[in-house]
């Protein structure tokens, strides 16, 4: 579909605790877009999104969007009824990456490699832990259906679950129904990779070392905190084959289209470890598909065209 005589809509912002992050993501991306010549409206998402967008008369929409209500299906099941295309996956992939417990199901299932991993119920209203934790510290907790590495605690000790359960399940995930979910993950030891896949097209990998401590939000939003190594130092072609291999096939299995990042754990014996896929990477300054693009020789607006470009109806 030939975006450039039609009006485009960047949608950011939005209702999540991710907000700030897609603000900063979407006006980069308008940036972008404006300066390849189209015509670009940013839209600041809110429950009156139907409207805006026709009274604006918006015929393309690049979604910039990040967490629930804006990532996980919500707004790309909402475009489709109205008829217009957008970036990104469809519907089903949206929901099926946003949350963790169902992506690594699907992991699985195609014979992937993914940490073992527990789902915890908490009662949203008594804050009462419905199921037993099984898998033993090390381990990471998180929220089922946020990214940015909102509500994510690291647990060494066994005494320190109750708190960290409580934690990510207070993590904001624009649900309503009576109880929330929380991922309780084995702590892979090893190197911590990211993979961008435009199209099936893979990007240079990326090693990810916080200076402090693990990619929590706060190392991941705060320049300085984080140090990206392009391409991952000492990292033989076989075992680059295998991650590269390993993400392309989780994206596959999720039934991702258009942009996506797959986070990967490669332990000390270099096997690779899926932990998820980020369907709306982010695109600030700091993100990381934007550094896999330059190190790909793809300057940032040429990436954010050639995201519009892959925009549809993807039901």
């Amino acid at each position: 579909m030939d975006h450039r005589n039609r009006h485009i809509g960047v949608l950011m912002g939005g209702l999540s605790a991710e907000r700030e992050v897609s603000l900063r993501s979407g006006r980069a991306m308008a940036g972008g877009l404006t300066r390849k010549g189209y015509r670009v409206t940013t839209i600041d998402v809110g429950r009156d999104l139907p409207g805006v967008l026709v009274t604006q008369g918006i015929e393309t929409a690049v979604i910039a969007l990040h967490g629930p209500l804006g990532e996980d299906g919500t707004v790309q099941g909402m475009l489709e009824v109205m008829g217009i295309p957008y970036t990104g996956s469809g519907v089903a992939a949206s929901a099926n990456c946003m949350d963790k417990g169902l992506a690594k199901r699907l992991f699985r299932h195609a014979g992937l490699p993914t940490p073992d991993w527990n789902e915890i119920r908490v009662d949203r209203k008594s804050g009462q832990v419905l199921d037993q934790v099984t898998l033993p510290p090390p381990v990471f907790v998180k929220p089922l259906g946020s990214g940015s590495s909102v509500g994510v605690v690291a647990v060494q000790a066994a005494g320190d679950m109750a708190r960290a359960i409580a934690e990510a399940a207070s993590a904001p995930d624009g649900g309503s129904t009576p109880t929330v979910r929380v991922l309780v993950e084995r702590a892979v030891v090893g190197r911590e990779l990211t993979v961008g896949i435009l199209g099936e097209e893979i990007l240079p990998l990326i090693e990810i070392r916080p200076r402090s401590g693990f990619f929590d939000h706060t190392n991941k939003y705060t320049a300085g905190r984080t140090e990206y190594l392009i391409p991952p130092p000492n990292l033989d072609d076989g075992t680059a084959q295998r991650v590269r291999e390993a993400a392309l096939g989780a994206y596959r299995a999720a039934g991702c289209s258009g942009l996506a990042r797959v986070d990967v754990m490669l332990d000390e014996q270099g096997n690779p470890w899926i932990l998820e896929i980020n369907t709306l990477p982010g695109m600030t300054e700091l993100s990381l598909v934007p550094q896999a693009a330059r190190a790909a020789g793809i300057g940032f607006d040429t990436l954010v065209e050639r995201i519009l470009e892959g925009a549809g109806l993807t039901l």
